[in-house]
């Protein structure tokens, strides 16, 4: 849309040409917005669908680009947003176009400079898959496309007043590079809604593709390969799980609560706000500019528990935080399993608090994908929303788990196949699951959630699971392979190696991940 043809063709150092050289005519593009369904949550069902491949296409400036490479070279964590013309999802039938967007980058220890020099790394950036060869290129500079992780907002360059949400249920979305089985987190995320754990998002396969407008207006259209697309957790996502949008019947009454991120959060050092970096706070990781656009400085402001929402009365927000942390551990540790007075106490807090069911399962689901980046390991990858804002809320703090990348068999510590479930911390303290694990009614409910989440006639089954992933590999693997990018920091091929323990595998049958979890629960659990 709103592109035109000649005879010449496309120039470009690693994106190859691809027929007739096409230009840019915003005169041409029609903005297209559809919303399928009334309900918010049958909208996002259907972006979401994941037995189908959508297409994201983002059409945008090269200066626009090269500013965002700059950025990322100037500060790598940045949160910078640059200029996007046009942005347009296709999947099923629909097509959604929305004109003036803007991207920026996102991830943490995972991003990549998305072309040439990458000198993230000098800033203290590591990552498994980062060469040094990165900093042989500084005397002779490439032009490599890599992947890397994306956010494109739909209200960025909007007034204050104005409002655009794609098929009136987002405001953003989020584009991550696949894993090599492309799936892993799909998979987990879809597996959670099977198990009826509504909090978690929604996510699914695009292919993603750049058309870069050059100073001549002419279109460099380069293929950046199959990515993962998810719901991002906002406000947005908050209202497509109320109880309006939401059967389940212990969804939140009202989103108008406090959503916090917490990344490297235990819940017991909340209180600590020194030069460690422990604390609460909002993100601002900015690159400062002057008046001519010149990069002056930056902000670099991070901490463990992040507020997303009600920023404007942060105070507010971080005296419930710490008045639900501070209840948390001032629990008692109960001296022996028959101490019912701590143990009462204990058991009060969570019901008060918390659907402990829900809660329970999803940490048993988290333990069966074998995500030890979490809570519980490593004090990660979770938010906390409170619906407590008015009359009508549950009153309940809902835990919300998230990015499962680090999952069935590719997990830091080695997952659910070699770990005690019930000792999932690793020595660590976690009063959270700490806490919770010392009541006994709980923690012979979480046993025998682990055992019904994780057995065979459960979704948890290796024909079922397998037959998910051959299906997205026959989806996905004919687009994997872009010439257009850089292999180092690319998914080219299929594959379903796990990191660690070695040889275990999530379609062969003599050592599928399914069934040795399940074996490594039943162990543990039997003795």
């Amino acid at each position: 849309m709103g592109f035109t043809g000649c005879a010449s063709g496309c120039a470009s150092k690693t994106a190859k040409s691809k027929g007739p050289k096409r230009f840019y005519n915003p005169d041409n593009i029609v903005t297209e917005n559809p919303v399928p369904f009334e309900n918010r949550r049958e909208n996002l069902d259907f972006i979401f669908n994941n037995k189908t491949l959508g297409t994201t296409t983002i059409t945008m400036k090269r200066s626009e680009w090269n500013q965002l490479c700059e950025n990322y070279r100037y500060f790598y964590r940045n949160e910078n947003f640059v200029h996007v013309e046009l942005y347009e999802y296709k999947k099923d039938g629909q097509s959604w176009t929305i004109k003036n967007v803007g991207l920026r980058q996102r991830g943490n220890s995972s991003r990549f400079c998305p072309q040439g020099i990458d000198n993230g790394r000098g800033q203290g950036q590591r990552n498994a898959e980062w060469s040094w060869d990165y900093y042989n290129y500084a005397e002779n500079p490439n032009d490599d496309y890599r992947q890397a992780h994306f956010k494109v907002d739909f209200e960025r360059f909007l007034d204050d007043s104005e409002e655009l949400k794609m098929a009136n249920c987002m405001k953003s979305v989020a584009l991550k590079r696949m894993d090599h089985s492309c799936g892993r987190e799909i998979f987990c995320y879809d597996m959670f809604h099977k198990y009826g754990i509504w909090t978690v998002p929604r996510a699914s396969h695009t292919r993603v593709i750049f058309n870069f407008i050059e100073d001549d207006n002419s279109i460099t259209e380069v293929d950046y390969g199959v990515y993962e697309m998810f719901e991002e957790i906002n406000k947005q996502s908050l209202k497509a799980r109320d109880s309006e949008n939401n059967q389940a019947p212990n969804a939140w009454k009202s989103t108008k609560g406090n959503l916090w991120k917490c990344a490297e959060a235990d819940l017991e050092h909340a209180f600590l706000t020194d030069s460690s970096g422990k604390g609460m706070g909002i993100e601002n990781t900015t690159i400062l500019f002057d008046k001519k656009g010149n990069r002056t400085g930056k902000i670099w402001e991070t901490y463990p528990m992040d507020l997303k929402t009600n920023k404007d009365k942060f105070d507010e927000a971080a005296a419930e935080f710490k008045a639900f942390i501070a209840e948390l551990n001032a629990l008692p540790t109960p001296s022996n399993p028959n101490d019912r007075a701590s143990i009462d106490k204990i058991k009060a807090f969570y019901e008060k608090w918390f659907d402990v069911e829900f809660f329970m399962k999803s940490e048993a689901l988290t333990i069966l994908f074998g995500m030890d980046d979490d809570y519980w390991g490593n004090g990660n990858n979770y938010y906390l929303y409170f619906d407590t804002a008015t009359k009508k809320s549950t009153g309940k703090v809902y835990f919300i788990p998230f990015d499962f990348d680090n999952s069935l068999g590719c997990s830091i510590h080695q997952g659910g196949l070699t770990n005690n479930p019930l000792d999932w911390g690793m020595g660590e303290n976690r009063p959270l699951m700490d806490k919770l694990l010392m009541v006994p009614e709980y923690k012979n409910r979480f046993k025998e959630l682990l055992l019904e989440v994780s057995a065979e006639d459960s979704f948890w089954n290796y024909e079922t699971c397998k037959a998910q992933f051959v299906y997205w590999k026959k989806m996905v693997e004919p687009y994997l392979g872009s010439r257009d990018l850089n292999i180092r920091n690319s998914i080219k091929v299929w594959n379903d190696y796990t990191w660690c323990p070695s040889g275990y595998s999530i379609t062969f049958k003599s050592n599928n991940v399914f069934d040795a979890t399940r074996k490594s629960f039943e162990k543990w659990l039997e003795d």
